[in-house]
């Protein structure tokens, strides 16, 4: 695996005024499953141990920025269920201006992904995504109200199972804007991307759409609408596919505790792309097809409470169709996590989750819920202790998708001030 930004970002830091002081955290955790592979028979318990680092580190505005944000983890199993591993899952940004209106933008994204959402989340069906991107974008302002910008972009993606596709993207970009208001602007853009294959399949998408972005005193609203064409040739067969694309942001802060989100994107793409990156709950099935139609939605709400509670409530949707195979699949469902502080140093946690999925190919459905209560504990300045348990459920039109898990987690996280 490649980490070409990380150097590149750290580099990128120092030429900003100040830095604000980065956080680390260095912990260990412990977790007990009595299902640790995920059968629906012959049950293994096990005992993962786990040592991880955590960062986040973000420069203050100047010329130049950068944000790091990540975690490494490292495993072992006392059993020996599955071998030793180490997880990596964060990202590291920068971007300096170059001249009056140039800018240069490095970004790097690492996460441990799903290979196939028809099977349990357990190591032997995780591979980790790396995504590499870099280019420079170029705004020219016409007048006071209009300007264009010019942007292009290599974008490098990696896995580190080697039977899953590698790829290099090359992307295009020419974006028209109008500021009608100081609170209200739309526009034209039009963007053409090449991307290669490491099985030697290309593919380009060509997409054209209008723009638009509105900010009221509490809402804020912007997104984008137009149509898309995929183009794909493998050992000279071509194949092409066009439809409708776009994509939509809404935040509303309710009152000064509590604000609403909604996100929405239907594109054309690959399996390759940072798709799944953006959006957490969508997976790819990374199989044989090799252009796919996705959709997808995520909304909800967070809200504190005067006593100090936490409450977050998430929906999510997503369907993907395979523009190669006759492969579909929609995914729905919800999560919600409660923080209720019991005395100064002690919260009580509560989190919840239902999931659906629906595969067409083999007409079949699965249903996951899943269940976890716990407690933190401050027990100094930089430490803290926490105790959960949990119990998570899968039921399956084909029976040898289904699964019973009941675990039990320990941790200690130090914070390094």
């Amino acid at each position: 695996m490649h980490w070409p930004s990380l150097p590149l970002a750290f580099f990128i830091a120092p030429a900003a005024v100040t830095a604000a002081p980065p956080e680390v955290y260095v912990g260990f955790e412990s977790r007990y499953s009595d299902n640790v592979e995920l059968r629906a028979n012959q049950e293994q318990s096990d005992l993962e141990n786990t040592v991880f680092l955590r960062g986040n580190y973000q420069s203050d505005p100047g010329r130049c920025i950068a944000i790091i944000d990540g975690e490494i983890a490292y495993s072992i199993f006392a059993e020996n269920t599955f071998d030793p591993e180490t997880r990596i899952n964060g990202g590291a940004f920068g971007r300096c201006e170059l001249a009056q209106g140039l800018t240069w933008e490095v970004d790097n994204q690492v996460r441990e992904v799903t290979r196939s959402s028809r099977q349990a989340d357990t190591p032997d069906n995780r591979t980790r995504k790396n995504v590499f991107t870099t280019g420079p974008s170029y705004l020219w302002r016409l007048s006071p109200r209009d300007s264009v910008q010019f942007s292009t972009r290599y974008q490098n993606t990696e896995f580190s199972d080697p039977e899953d596709r590698d790829s290099d993207r090359y992307t295009g970009s020419v974006a028209w804007n109008h500021l009608f208001s100081r609170d209200l602007s739309a526009g034209l853009s039009s963007s053409i991307s090449d991307v290669e294959l490491d099985n030697g399949a290309e593919i380009q998408t060509t997409t054209v759409n209008t723009t638009f972005s509105k900010r009221w005193a509490t809402t804020t609203l912007s997104g984008s609408v137009g149509v898309s064409e995929i183009e794909t040739e493998l050992n000279n067969i071509q194949q092409s596919s066009d439809g409708f694309v776009g994509d939509l942001a809404l935040t509303r802060a309710l009152d000064s505790s509590a604000s609403v989100f909604l996100r929405a994107s239907r594109e054309l793409t690959d399996q390759t792309s940072n798709y799944d990156i953006q959006f957490d709950e969508f997976t790819f099935e990374l199989t044989d097809s090799i252009t796919v139609e996705v959709t997808s939605v995520e909304t909800g709400l967070n809200k504190s409470f005067s006593n100090g509670d936490l409450l977050s409530v998430t929906g999510f949707a997503s369907r993907t169709d395979s523009l190669d195979t006759a492969e579909q699949e929609d995914r729905s469902g919800i999560r919600t996590g409660y923080t209720r502080r019991v005395a100064p140093s002690l919260s009580a946690v509560a989190n919840a989750r239902y999931e659906y999925l629906s595969f067409e190919s083999d007409q079949s459905d699965d249903e996951i819920v899943g269940l976890d209560l716990g407690l933190t504990y401050q027990a100094a300045r930089n430490t803290e202790l926490a105790a959960k348990v949990g119990r998570t459920e899968r039921t399956s039109d084909i029976p040898n998708q289904e699964y019973e898990e009941n675990w039990i987690l320990l941790s200690i996280d130090y914070r390094f001030r």
